[in-house]
């Protein structure tokens, strides 16, 4: 049995989410009720319950309101085929406005084919399909690309002398995981001081566990020579980090994607030296946002782009709550 998750319960809303939507008047839309279907990523990552969480409290307002009449969640399992088919129930449980985080750029793009031949309305938030720039209704997310380099330029900025690197990736084809190694390879493959060490590019599929593993085979490999590695979110980062400071190898920096409590508090402490904070919360309120306007028969941009920060202990205030 296909596994759907109703989030009924999480009515906490993060006090980042300060958007309040006006409850106006519904489009007609033919004389159909206005349902929202929510595709979750996953339910249970550090990173997307927050915008689970959000996105629950948000459109449970407009719920309220009689903005959309109703909505439901589902918990995509980070896995491509399960959202497929839970698009298939979705539509089959009468919603009528989509509303996704994708787990895979190629697995889940028949996702948006499905809704553009049924006339859905698709608002992809956080990273993107294979096709979401041709079909997608709107786009809401952060350029990884620009993650990658802003983990690159820090990374060259606190070892000036250079050294050797690995990276450790998301799930292969997600298009996160491709955006932000390009981004780091921007910068990195032009700078002749520093070298991607052999063998030591490898996913590990957004896993600290995994990571770890990774990290300590290298360091047992590449002893001094190691001296950077470059993770595509902050679970990796920061368990890598604290096995690193474990070794007694501080000296390694370790930096990841996504500002989640625990980097932050490491970076407090002075046992991460930075991440990049990632607004996925304000990603899914915008998103909400521009889906409101879609209901009310207004154009909306096909893409909004939320900007990275570099958090460092200069700014960690700033973003610990």
């Amino acid at each position: 049995m296909r596994r759907k998750i109703v989030f009924a319960a999480l009515i906490l809303a993060f006090g980042m989410v300060s958007t309040i939507f006006a409850a106006g008047q519904k489009a007609d839309a033919g004389g159909k009720k206005v349902i929202v279907g929510y595709i979750a990523k996953n339910s249970v990552d550090v990173f997307h319950y927050p915008i689970n969480t959000a996105a629950t409290k948000l459109l449970n307002d407009l719920k309220a309101q009689g903005t959309i009449d109703d909505w439901h969640f589902y918990d995509g399992l980070t896995d491509p085929v399960t959202q497929v088919q839970l698009l298939n129930d979705a539509i089959n449980m009468g919603c009528n406005y989509i509303i996704m985080l994708p787990a895979e750029a190629a697995g889940c793009a028949p996702m948006l084919t499905t809704c553009k031949e049924k006339n859905i309305p698709v608002i992809v938030v956080n990273s993107k399909t294979n096709n979401t720039d041709e079909l997608a209704t709107s786009y809401v997310g952060s350029d990884d690309v620009q993650a990658g380099e802003i983990m690159a330029k820090f990374v060259q900025a606190q070892i000036p002398g250079g050294g050797g690197y690995g990276h450790l990736q998301g799930i292969i084809g997600n298009s996160a995981q491709i955006q932000r190694g390009q981004g780091l390879h921007n910068i990195l493959d032009k700078d002749s001081k520093w070298t991607l060490l052999s063998g030591a590019e490898q996913g590990a599929e957004w896993q600290a566990e995994k990571a770890v593993r990774f990290a300590e085979d290298w360091l047992a490999k590449f002893g001094q020579g190691l001296n950077s590695i470059i993770c595509d979110n902050d679970d990796m980062s920061s368990a890598v980090q604290a096995a690193m400071n474990a070794a007694n190898r501080r000296d390694i920096v370790a930096i990841g994607v996504d500002g989640n409590a625990g980097p932050l508090a490491m970076i407090k402490s002075g046992d991460l030296r930075a991440t990049v904070f990632q607004d996925g919360v304000g990603q899914v309120t915008k998103a909400i946002e521009l889906m409101v306007d879609v209901i009310n028969g207004k154009t909306v941009p096909r893409e909004v782009m939320v900007d990275f920060v570099l958090v460092t202990k200069d700014n960690v205030d700033t973003y610990l709550k």
